[in-house]
């Protein structure tokens, strides 16, 4: 009994635990600590703040205390690990006067020698735990005209030393994704140089103008003797932020795309394509970022494109169904001259089932459509134009029907901006003359990389050709496919397709009656007219008109089966068609003259 009274009594007693020794150095460190008894009492708040149970009057009544015991305080207060969050929770829970209230004590601290050196705003962006207050106040003041004026007030002069710091660039990057563009454009001037700090008043407003800040070209353009000037303060700043990994930031990658807008391709060569090359898929997230990696790898050598390319092995389908990051794999399907690497680090990647899964003989198994691995990407808005640049010619002309001006085929099937981006033959100069970036002809790299993706293509095309027809993007393959990759099996899937309904919300109606499928249909034909089908070539127009040859007036008398058989009437079966048509001339011409009246 005693040994057990004497175990129970040492147990019990912990006085002397180092646990306790050191929980008790602790907390006599934390009693001489400026403000102690308040952050003490704070602390204890916000606990019960932060409850996420609590009404909106709770939580009214515990901030109007915390902020009771903060004011005045929070310059030290914030800079505490564990009294950050106090401030952050006035921030955030606070009403608008105790946020502009907190604002302005933490703004209008200024850093000099008459104050002991106190810390200002610019300073807390650089602290580990202050960082975050200045986070809370951008996201929950940037409503407050005057919480963003004393903000951009407080960082003028310290932005080029936030963007590159490692904790700083947290706060330009949310800084510059929140506040008014107009607000910030003289924070971003900062960025281009001090000799652009002249220009912060001059941002245009009113009078239709965009409130948002002109590109650093439009400044260049204007006052071309500071060219070589920015380009240098740029250069020593992006190699900064490269040296500390900020290319996962937004404001990073616009920064990147300002100075491949004012570089030359030489520059972009030099300086940036190789501290960017193995960096390359952390753009990718960004239009901006896209639109740098697409001018790095167009001026690029032959061991940075390899580089380039190495890096997206494995990210080819997910690159290919983002809304930017498809852009960079066009760029590289364009111009990269190493067809064999392309193929095997990019476009092998399309020949596999994403979700499928392997069985004990390591065949893929665990989906419907796995024997087309390219469908999900053929109907995706990105990803079908990566297979509409290797089917189209470079010099394949298209004409427009309204205006009759020809213009490469190619570019109808992409936007301003995505031809902008793929621009044609860069160059770079050497001994005074420019020299292609890339050696091999358009038309030479197209044919050998279509090699690999051609028997891809026919097999999705034949095996979901009703699926292909009716989606707006994978009709435009299949067009394509069609002229490029004629078949007799093929058309005849295309046709077998018209016949088929499957009762579903998409097949509903017949396929010359789809909005999507009977535009598929009157191209497919119009385009059979263009190339002079002989009799042993295999034709759709033929195959479609011996399959529907009895069901001519049905198709005549729909609205959009009548431009279906408009364009079948000009293929070579176009003499057939019209003497089908003309046994039901008559009930034809009723119909059409009592939808007129």
């Amino acid at each position: 009994m005693a040994a057990a009274s004497s175990k129970e009594g040492g147990k019990n007693d912990t006085s002397e635990t180092p646990a306790n020794k050191k929980r008790a150095l602790k907390h006599e460190r934390q009693s001489h600590r400026k403000h102690a008894t308040a952050v003490r009492s704070a602390k204890e708040i916000w606990n019960d703040l932060r409850v996420k149970t609590n009404d909106k009057d709770t939580n009214t009544k515990l901030c109007n205390e915390l902020f009771g015991l903060l004011e005045g305080k929070c310059m030290e207060t914030c800079m505490q690990h564990d009294a950050s969050r106090c401030v952050q929770g006035v921030i955030q829970y606070g009403t608008e006067q105790q946020r502009r209230a907190v604002v302005t004590e933490l703004c209008e601290s200024k850093q000099d020698d008459s104050n002991n050196g106190q810390q200002n705003l610019g300073e807390l962006c650089k602290i580990q735990y202050a960082h975050f207050v200045v986070l809370k106040i951008i996201k929950y003041c940037f409503r407050d005209a005057e919480c963003v004026k004393m903000v951009v007030r407080a960082l003028k002069k310290q932005m080029t030393k936030l963007a590159v710091h490692s904790v700083g660039s947290r706060v330009v990057e949310l800084l510059f994704a929140t506040f008014p563009a107009k607000s910030i454009a003289p924070l971003k001037l900062e960025l281009y140089g001090p000799q652009y700090a002249l220009f912060a008043t001059s941002v245009p407003s009113g009078n239709g103008a965009s409130n948002s800040l002109p590109s650093l070209a439009a400044f260049v353009e204007e006052n071309p003797t500071k060219q070589g000037a920015t380009l240098e303060h740029l250069q020593l700043l992006l190699q900064k932020g490269l040296d500390k990994s900020l290319t996962g930031f937004g404001y990073f990658h616009n920064l990147l795309l300002d100075y491949t807008s004012i570089a030359k391709p030489n520059d972009i060569r030099s300086f940036l394509t190789p501290a960017l090359a193995e960096h390359s898929l952390h753009l990718l997230s960004t239009r901006a970022g896209t639109k740098v990696v697409c001018e790095c790898f167009a001026y690029a050598t032959v061991k940075d494109r390899k580089k380039m390319i190495k890096c997206l092995k494995g990210y080819a389908r997910s690159s290919l169904l983002h809304r930017d990051a498809y852009l960079a794999v066009l760029r590289m399907v364009d111009v990269m001259d190493d067809t064999v690497l392309l193929n095997k680090t990019l476009l092998a990647e399309l020949h596999r089932n994403p979700d499928a899964e392997k069985d004990d003989a390591g065949d893929e198994v665990g989906r419907e459509d796995q024997d087309s691995p390219i469908l999900d990407l053929v109907q995706s808005d990105t990803g079908h134009k990566l297979f509409l640049l290797l089917l189209v010619s470079k010099n394949a002309k298209s004409t427009d029907n309204k205006s009759k001006k020809s213009s490469p085929k190619w570019m109808k099937y992409l936007d301003p901006y995505e031809v902008a981006v793929l621009h044609r033959s860069p160059t770079v100069e050497e001994n005074g003359e420019p020299v292609p970036t890339s050696k091999k002809e358009d038309e030479t790299r197209r044919s050998e990389l279509l090699v690999y993706v051609r028997d891809l293509l026919s097999e999705v095309c034949t095996k979901h050709a009703q699926t292909m027809m009716r989606n707006k993007y994978g009709s435009k393959v299949l067009l394509e496919v069609c002229e490029n990759c004629p078949s007799e099996e093929l058309f005849a899937a295309v046709v077998t397709a018209c016949k088929q309904n499957d009762g579903n919300a998409d097949d509903s109606l017949a396929m010359y009656e789809d909005p999507v499928g009977h535009l598929a249909l009157k191209n497919l034909f119009l385009n059979e007219c263009e190339r002079d089908v002989d009799d042993d070539e295999p034709s759709i127009a033929r195959l479609f008109f011996a399959e529907f040859k009895e069901d001519m007036q049905a198709i005549a008398t729909t609205n959009r089966g009548a431009f279906v058989l408009s364009a079948l009437a000009k293929t070579g079966v176009g003499a057939d068609v019209k003497k089908a048509l003309k046994a039901h001339k008559k009930s034809i011409s009723e119909l059409a003259k009592g939808r007129r009246e």
